[in-house]
């Protein structure tokens, strides 16, 4: 045998010893390590041997064992460090390395045919429109509007801008400056032109905040905005709902201490633990609070609150993630406050609370569900 062959045959030996030394240390550590899934998608399920499954059974089981092996995403947090820091390159098609330490959320084709939205093309411009689109959109949601405002409630369409609009300085030099005329612009300006829906698209509030700041109004790591930026949009809601509170700048921000945020796009780089020191969490104060309650706290389900000598009207918020840090802010400013998830949402919960007000809220990547969003 040649040495060359005899090298190789060592270094498979070797090889095939380190995985079965893997999987034996993994057995008792596996309940105590890090094994949580942090990707924007379901791991393979192990694959059942059958008649029916065997020709796949082999491709399938490599497919699991690759989503399960032991110490995964500590091995993919030494890949994906060294491609975020020695190669400046995402490991996460779903991630956009921006500069300073900004991340950017993209979405492949696989994801915008599940309905997960096209950030980009919404930056770029790309995916405008059409006239006929435009009247659908508009039609649809005068038949929502019509329908709440026959039972005495109000309807108010929210958008919560994008990051990639609001920090587009950050973006990569690759995807140039934001397009002057995008989805979120049409649709709001075709609604306020040609209906009575009230639309608020706090973008311009975004913009005049980060002005008066010295802080980030978004995560640096997150695809949302932070506490700072929910009060900002919330305040540009209740403004449109007759209500007031004060400035950004006039209250009271705090950086919080208790913890540093966790962003959604660190979790798909497999680095949170490692980034999160970039995003701190802050308190905002010095607005009347009215002894706010919050009575149910369930991300994907309902965020309740109730105030005393407040606003004496319900509001009831249809909404996606993005409301979760405007909620407590709404919450102070009306007797009580229902924001319910899509994902949970049913019209029986409106029947129930019977609010004065409904809003849809959504971000700007989701605009396009409300085109055909029906209540029941």
């Amino acid at each position: 045998m040649s040495k060359e062959k005899k090298a190789e045959n060592i270094i498979l030996a070797a090889f095939i010893v380190l995985i079965c030394l893997l999987n034996v240390i993994w057995l008792p550590l596996q309940g105590i390590l890090d094994n949580e899934n942090y990707e924007n998608r379901d791991l393979a399920e192990k694959p059942v041997l059958t008649n029916e499954t065997y020709e796949t059974y082999s491709g399938d089981y490599e497919t699991y064992y690759n989503d399960h092996i032991p110490f995964r995403n500590y091995l993919m947090t030494i890949n994906n460090a060294l491609d975020l820091y020695v190669f400046r390159r995402s490991s996460s098609p779903n991630v956009i390395i921006g500069k300073s330490g900004w991340l950017f959320y993209d979405t492949t084709d696989a994801d915008k045919e599940g309905g997960l939205g096209d950030p980009i093309a919404n930056y770029q411009g790309t995916n405008l429109y059409t006239d006929e689109e435009l009247r659908h959109f508009a039609a649809n949601c005068e038949e929502l509007a019509a329908f709440m405002n026959s039972q005495g409630k109000e309807f108010i369409l929210f958008i919560a801008p994008d990051k990639e609009r609001i920090y587009s300085e950050y973006m990569p030099d690759f995807y140039g400056k934001p397009a002057e005329m995008y989805r979120t612009r049409q649709i709001v300006e075709y609604l306020r032109e040609n209906t009575e829906i009230r639309v608020v698209y706090p973008y311009e509030d975004m913009i005049e905040a980060r002005g008066h700041l010295d802080q980030d109004i978004y995560y640096h790591t997150d695809t949302h905005w932070n506490r700072i930026g929910g009060y900002v949009g919330a305040r540009a809601l209740l403004r449109e709902l007759g209500i007031s509170i004060p400035a950004p700048w006039e209250v009271e921000i705090t950086l919080n201490r208790a913890g540093d945020h966790q962003g959604d796009l660190a979790d798909m780089l497999h680095l949170s633990a490692y980034l999160k020191s970039g995003d701190p969490e802050y308190t905002v104060k010095g607005y009347d609070e009215h002894n706010e309650l919050n009575t149910a706290n369930d991300f994907y389900g309902e965020i309740d609150f109730t105030a005393k000598d407040a606003d004496p009207r319900t509001i009831y918020i249809y909404r996606d993630s993005f409301a979760s840090n405007m909620a407590p802010y709404i919450g102070a400013e009306f007797t009580q406050t229902i924001c319910r998830h899509k994902f949970s949402y049913v019209y029986g919960s409106i029947e129930y609370y019977d609010p004065d007000i409904f809003v849809y809220e959504t971000v700007e990547r989701y605009l396009d569900e409300a085109r055909t969003f029906s209540f029941y």
